[in-house]
């Protein structure tokens, strides 16, 4: 073992600098295990894939000898997290935390996405005068002209407004197309310009996925060289890198663009080229030429998602992904969207740009000017990304077309390919000497394959570069919590289970009397469930907690920890990253194992995928990823030593079905009852 190991060992161990010099930290042999593997890892230049039970303390695991490194080898180690939660703990508290502990300072800084920052330039035009404001959106400015003034950081973390004026953030945040760079004559005060001076001086730098694979997009432009990263809550990296690499065609961002140019309506004109006007009449010509042909395009914008949608057919309750088949491909309405889309919508289009740029030549040196180019750069932007889908990608058999729809509308056309490893190895992986990738789901079954091969690391372990690491979760489980599944429910597809779940929750309710949380897979179920079962609650004196109705996911969290007689329903994003310890949550009831619906355009790339490979989908991609997910739920319930908990499951198929097996082999728990419903409120008492 090399100094370099010894001493991240020596941090932890017990009696160490940790123990003395940090209130509450508890010695945990797993989490020095963990930091070890993460020292060879730097030091030996391999990949490491790594899962860190709940209460291994992953954080300091990973922080410790990435920060060492750091320190002793100049070396940049970027930390990239899913959750602005996890990026903020490890900013605001983690790190400071551990300066004391090494006893030195440390460059580190966080880097997000430029829209989280004030742009100065757009700040000053507004109140110059120079956009027009709408009610709401005076609301908005006045709101925040004290904060404008003395921010530091420009971030908008800092602002405490309420959602209905923060939804007029972006009339001041910065932006990639309206940037003015080096003519900005306000970046001296450029915030996200001093983001990036102090991630170039820094050691450590701290970002989020979303972030790490834009920089894939624009060529790694964002972020400096870099050859160590470490990726927190790698279960969700895969499903992000789908996400931000695939193309989409937005209707309502052409919309927005478009009309920010010029929109018409019964009672008057507005938009940019209306401003204008008013400001250079010699100019008038070209600009009344110009707004002609942007209400054309808005037109044929419309026009062009109206046939898709009148093609598709789906009623007004239908929020969902239409996933391109190759029979669409035969249909009237998918001919005539390219007839529209060749003929009229691209060469408008493009006409539109050329008029754009010769306004915006005439304009040269004019503010305005280059405001018009940031617009033309968005345009240009959308006009990319159209043809490529539809032009191209919308035929490749190895990729994958979809369309978004919200109330039976298109809103979207969107493509990718079905599988992004290659583009990951290429633009990220091959240029890295260690990569770390961990989370406390990773493995299925104690096996690392699936993981692996979703985010194409196959080339790695071929090579032997990659090493696997799983520690289990310090709790004991046997003890602290108990699985119950409701033996006499519904299968989850017939037409009487939602009814019957409901009833079963009202019993749990009754029996729990709050410090419960409730698991959903689809959104349209639990508000059903919650339209049925609040006058319920009201009843019994409980405080229903629904997402989306009772507010986001902060504000709930937070009304459940100070209310005891608190019921939280939640769908995806309740079933990771919440923290409740201690007497918080006592019951945990997941209604439906997680299958992602075949709809899912994500879903369905893997489901190609594996077809193309002559491999069962259902057994390489939708049991994994099932089993993932049931994990993360399941992790939700005990959080510290002293957590004692039972979690419900009212799918049978956990009991019925033989890949059962899979998603029980996977959780910590491994006290599993199957109780009948009658039966249920005795054994939650017995167990509470």
């Amino acid at each position: 073992m090399n100094n370099y190991q010894e001493l991240v060992e020596s941090l932890m161990k017990p009696g160490g600098k940790m123990e003395q010099c940090m209130e509450g930290f508890v010695h945990r042999k797993e989490q020095i295990h963990f930091a070890s593997a993460v020292a060879r890892a730097f030091a030996d230049e391999v990949f490491l894939a790594a899962e860190a039970g709940t209460g291994v303390g992953k954080t300091y695991a990973y922080l410790v000898p990435a920060l060492i490194w750091a320190k002793q080898n100049q070396d940049k180690v970027v930390i990239s997290t899913k959750t602005k939660a996890l990026q903020q703990q490890i900013i605001a508290a983690d790190l400071p935390e551990l300066e004391k502990v090494l006893g030195y300072g440390l460059k580190y800084t966080e880097v997000k996405g430029r829209d989280n920052f004030i742009c100065w330039h757009k700040y000053q035009q507004i109140l110059a005068g120079k956009k027009r404001l709408e009610p709401g959106e005076t609301d908005f400015i006045e709101a925040i002209l004290s904060w404008a003034e003395v921010t530091i950081s420009g971030d908008r973390k800092e602002l405490a407004l309420k959602q209905e004026l923060m939804q007029y953030w972006g009339l001041i945040a910065a932006d990639r197309n309206n940037c003015q760079r080096e003519l900005c004559t306000y970046k001296d005060k450029c915030f996200r310009l001093k983001m990036i001076k102090n991630m170039n001086k820094a050691d450590i730098i701290i970002t989020n996925h979303a972030l790490l694979l834009s920089d894939i997009l624009v060529d790694n432009s964002i972020l400096p060289e870099f050859e160590y990263l470490i990726i927190d809550e790698a279960h969700t990296f895969n499903k992000e890198s789908f996400d931000r690499l695939a193309h989409r065609f937005s209707l309502y961002d052409t919309l927005n663009i478009l009309e920010l140019l010029f929109v018409k309506d019964k009672r008057s004109k507005r938009g940019y080229l209306f401003h204008l006007r008013s400001n250079y009449a010699h100019l008038s010509e070209i600009i009344d030429e110009t707004g002609i042909i942007v209400e054309k395009t808005i037109k044929l914008t419309r026009q062009l998602f109206e046939i898709v949608t009148r093609g598709l057919r789906y009623g007004d309750d239908f929020n969902f992904s239409h996933i391109i088949n190759p029979g669409d491909k035969n249909r009237k309405w998918f001919t005539a969207m390219h007839d529209i889309y060749r003929e009229e919508y691209k060469p408008n289009f493009d006409l539109l740009l050329s008029r754009l740029r010769d306004l915006a030549l005439e304009l040269e040196g004019q503010a305005e000017g280059s405001d018009l180019v940031g617009i033309i750069n968005a345009l240009q932007e959308i006009d990319d990304t159209a043809f490529c889908i539809i032009m191209e990608e919308i035929s490749f058999e190895e990729g994958i077309s979809w369309m978004e729809c919200l109330k039976g509308k298109v809103v979207a056309i969107c493509s990718a390919g079905v599988q992004g490893g290659e583009r990951l190895n290429q633009q990220l992986y091959q240029k890295l000497k260690a990569l770390i990738m961990v989370s406390a789901t990773l493995a299925i079954e104690d096996r690392f394959d699936h993981f692996i091969d979703r985010n194409g690391l196959n080339l790695y372990e071929r090579e032997g570069k990659i090493e696997t690491l799983l520690e289990e979760s310090p709790f004991d489980y046997q003890r602290q919590a108990c699985l119950y599944v409701v033996r006499d429910m519904p299968d989850p597809g017939s037409p009487s289970f939602s009814r019957e779940a409901n009833k079963v929750l009202s019993d749990i309710f009754a029996a729990q009397r709050g410090q419960t949380m409730v698991l959903f897979t689809s959104k349209k179920h639990m508000q059903e469930a919650a339209a049925e079962l609040r006058p319920f609650c009201e009843v019994q004196g409980l405080n229903l907690l629904v997402q989306h109705e009772d507010g986001e996911f902060a504000t709930l969290v937070e009304e459940f920890k100070e209310h005891t007689n608190s019921i939280l329903m939640g769908v995806e994003t309740f079933w990771e990253g919440i923290d409740l310890k201690g007497e918080i949550l006592k019951c945990l009831v997941i209604v439906k194992l997680p299958f992602r619906s075949p709809a899912d355009p994500y879903c369905n790339a893997w489901d190609r995928y594996y077809k193309m490979q002559g491999k069962n989908s259902f057994t390489n991609f939708m049991l994994p990823d099932a089993a993932v997910r049931f994990k993360q739920g399941v992790g939700r319930l005990i959080r510290s030593e002293n957590d004692r908990g039972v979690a419900v499951v009212l799918d049978t198929r956990l009991i019925n079905r033989r890949y059962g097996e899979v998603l029980k082999n996977s959780i910590p728990i491994k006290n599993l009852l199957a109780v009948s419903r009658k039966d249920l409120k005795m054994q939650l008492e017995l167990w509470g």
